[in-house]
């Protein structure tokens, strides 16, 4: 009998609470608080809330008219939040209370600085997700669906791009997450542009200094709650919460090469939306899934084994938790007037140039990546021209209203785009890396260049005819070669050249080399000079200074040098040695016996090219040759040592101290 009774009060609560449960939802679900921390914190009550919203969904566009989610028209799936706004039909499509209407809009004034118009001046929430290395191309929206493999990688991303702003060639600032995140959060580069402290744990990324302004920061200027929900290690102590009210790395706490972050990323930002969906917010989400590395996602889709296949199911699974943000984000109060921004860091390459992953090099595989701008009742349109994720800054600032007049910035607002259609197809956009050397490229609509600072080299590619990079024409086309060279050359004067120790990373590369005064070499040198007389031999020394040598050993020696000019090219320098008697000897004899060479290369490893001398420095670089063991079969009893400089013209003339029958080279000593 008690387990009757016992059964009849379980079977009743059971019943009371199928009854309550939906009632408590229908009353307490419609608060964004409420139904935020529901969907985070209990996936009971997210099953609840997918249950009350399906029951109240008469025409299954996933919007019920209960729990704040404002179906207004409830028995037409065509109209309902989140959908574009036709202008002026008449229809509230998007259910935010009013039809859309383009008739206000004024056509822009003349110039390449244009407003926003004025109906899209509004308090604008900003949620901005970065996708860990994800190409263009691989996205459904990139092509990837209509090609040979047909893989429909990004479904619900490209549900936005049909009712957004997307660019179809935006370009890394870089080709890893180390220097493009900082970059696309200051729209400055990373190695030559953002203070940093590199004072850090192994492994881990510089840290910003408080002197960069982060974009969280100009959001602050504008009254914004800011937050920031991150998964990734380096995100611990990276700088990068500067101006962020609520900066959220608990996902990415701890390494680890084969977390799944992408549900717990999403379910952050919903509560984290949600709790704020009654103010006026940016939102930074950065998905990691991508990035490899790649595991294999069995309860979505299964492209095979190979590392191309995982990858694709990577950015598969992310964009499936990037869809649910977003369709949380139309549910929520304040979803009707934000701003959707999304991009990737890079991409990653397939053994298109002979390397799987990314980070090392500057080609399409690496640097293509999507840029789409969802702006509410902005007509959709897919835009060309070069543009750069380091765009997103600038562009923000507009949208928003923020004056940002004290700033300067690598990146252009892309309001003439977004509003007006207005592509630029002769922008050159840039980007660089130094691993495993220093890399810089300048990429326009119709070409790219790429250059190799230590060994003074170029790589030219037409796009049009040539889109994945195979075909150097460096050699080939000089018109192309020259126009894209003046781009790039500008663009390291202003930037990687600019003599700034505290925002450009090149100088801790240089310090060794540009002295900061005269130096007293141990072995003075004078009336040597190269180049015409513009850049004189000063002296030299040994490294270490009271070395001797026998066959076989390497033998370093610095020379220094004083810039009377700024030098006509850029050199490569070499040491070189050959053996002689001491006494007596010659500087002006000439080198009969065995020379050996240093190998050529730029100053500084390419970071202080000699074209960016300037008249008044000192420099100091270090050489190193082996002495050969057959001089131990030779007569003599010393090293002479010397100094030569070539440039694309050749090798460069010496004066005063050289060789009989070999004028490039200047002599230091013995």
């Amino acid at each position: 009998r008690d387990r009757r009774r016992r059964r009849r009060v379980a079977l009743g609560a059971a019943a009371a609470a199928l009854v309550l449960v939906p009632l408590t939802l229908v009353r307490w679900g419609a608060d964004p608080d409420a139904k935020g921390m529901a969907i985070s914190a209990s996936p009971l009550l997210s099953r609840a809330i997918d249950w009350v919203r399906r029951a109240n969904d008469l025409d299954g566009d996933g919007f019920g008219s209960l729990l704040g989610e404002k179906d207004c028209a409830p028995f037409d799936a065509s109209i309902r939040p989140g959908v574009r706004d036709l202008p002026d039909d008449g229809i509230d499509q998007n259910c935010d209370g009013h039809d859309f209407s383009m008739r206000e809009l004024a056509m822009p004034p003349a110039g390449e600085k244009m407003p926003v118009p004025e109906a899209f001046r509004k308090d604008w929430n900003v949620l901005l997700i970065t996708i860990d290395a994800v190409r263009y191309d691989h996205t459904t929206f990139g092509g990837y669906a209509a090609g040979p493999k047909h893989r429909d990688t990004t479904p619900r991303l490209a549900e936005l791009v049909d009712k957004a702003v997307s660019f179809t060639f935006a370009n890394a600032p870089s080709a890893g997450t180390m220097a493009s995140v900082p970059a696309i959060l200051t729209s400055k580069f990373f190695h030559s542009g953002i203070a940093l402290d590199e004072n850090v744990k192994p492994h881990m990324p510089p840290r910003l200094k408080p002197e960069n302004t982060t974009l969280p920061e100009i959001m602050k200027r504008g009254g914004y709650k800011t937050g920031a929900i991150l998964s990734h290690e380096y995100f611990n102590d990276w700088g990068m919460e500067q101006g962020v009210d609520d900066y959220d790395n608990t996902i990415g706490k701890k390494p680890d090469a084969f977390r799944v972050s992408s549900p717990e990323s999403t379910d952050r930002s919903i509560s984290w939306i949600s709790r704020h969906a009654r103010d006026k917010w940016f939102l930074w989400v950065h998905y990691l899934d991508p990035h490899g590395r790649y595991v294999a996602h069995p309860d979505d889709v299964d492209y095979g084994s190979t590392e191309e296949d995982l990858y694709d199911s990577e950015i598969h699974y992310a964009d499936r938790y990037i869809g649910r943000l977003l369709d949380e984000l139309a549910r929520t109060p304040g979803g009707d007037r934000t701003i959707v921004i999304i991009t990737s860091d890079h991409g990653d390459g397939f053994n298109e140039h002979g390397f799987v992953n990314h980070g090392q090099a500057l080609y399409r595989e690496l640097l293509n990546v999507p840029l789409i701008f969802y702006v509410p009742d902005v007509p959709p349109r897919r835009i060309g021209g070069a543009v750069s994720p380091l765009d997103i800054v600038p562009t923000v600032a507009d949208l928003c209203g923020i004056d940002v007049s004290d700033l300067s910035f690598e990146g252009r607002s892309l309001v003439p785009q977004i509003f007006y259609g207005k592509e630029d197809p002769k922008r050159v956009v840039f980007a660089e890396t130094n691993y495993p050397k220093p890399l810089r490229a300048a990429v326009s609509q119709d070409y790219k260049l790429i250059y190799d600072l230590q060994n003074n080299l170029y790589q030219l590619y037409r796009l049009e005819a040539d889109p994945w990079e195979k075909t150097n024409l460096a050699s080939k086309d000089p018109q192309a070669l020259a126009e894209m060279q003046t781009h790039l050359d500008a663009w390291l004067s202003r930037v990687m050249f600019e003599r700034d120790a505290v925002f450009n990373q090149a100088t801790s590369k240089v310090k060794d080399v540009l002295l900061t005064g005269p130096p007293s070499p141990r072995f003075p040198v004078t009336g040597t000079t190269f180049d015409g007389g513009r850049i004189e031999l000063i002296g030299w020394d040994l490294d270490p200074p009271d070395a001797t040598y026998v066959p076989g050993d390497k033998l370093y020696a610095y020379a220094y040098l004083h810039v009377k000019e700024r030098p006509s090219g850029t050199f490569k320098l070499q040491m070189l040695g050959w053996l002689v008697d001491q006494a007596g000897f010659d500087p002006h004899a000439a080198m009969t016996r065995q020379v050996v060479r240093s190998p050529q290369r730029i100053t500084a490893e390419g970071y202080l090219p000699s074209d960016q001398w300037q008249a008044g420095d000192y420099l100091r670089e270090r050489f190193g040759i082996i002495v050969p063991a057959s001089w131990a079969r030779e007569p003599g009893d010393g090293v002479a040592l010397g100094v030569a400089m070539a440039g694309s013209g050749g090798k460069v003339d010496a004066a005063g101290a050289v060789p009989a029958g070999d004028d490039h080279v200047g002599v230091m000593g013995v």
